[in-house]
């Protein structure tokens, strides 16, 4: 049971991200209130993603692909940090650093990539 629900928001944090930040890349927001709003949304899921990883892979510590896992983590660390450094600079009054976006948006689809495509 507990894996199973860890399992769903693992995978619901992943679609937040990948869709927040495909929007945040592929959308003209000129809203700065929008903005805020929706890099809060990036950085909770990020950082969701990344608690759920953690204990999941405490969970089944014995049954994975320790590489595998590696990298995803190394990755999930990394849309985090940028993620949060999105946030922090999209609460700031210059808007944020498109590149962050992108970063966080192509990271975290090799990140799924690799999850659904490597045993």
């Amino acid at each position: 049971m507990l894996h199973e629900a860890l399992y769903i928001l693992h995978v619901l944090g992943m679609a937040a991200i990948i869709v927040t930040s495909l929007y945040l890349v592929a959308g003209n927001i000129t809203n700065n209130d929008t903005r805020k709003k929706l890099s809060l949304v990036l950085m909770s899921s990020a950082h969701t993603q990344l608690l759920t990883g953690f204990a999941l892979f405490f969970l089944l510590l014995s049954e994975v692909n320790h590489m595998k896992i590696g990298i995803k983590m190394l990755l999930a660390i990394e849309v985090a940090v940028i993620a949060t450094l999105y946030r922090r600079s999209a609460v700031g009054a210059a808007p944020p650093k498109q590149i962050y976006a992108l970063i966080t948006l192509v990271s975290s689809i090799a990140a799924t990539a690799i999850a659904f495509l490597l045993k």
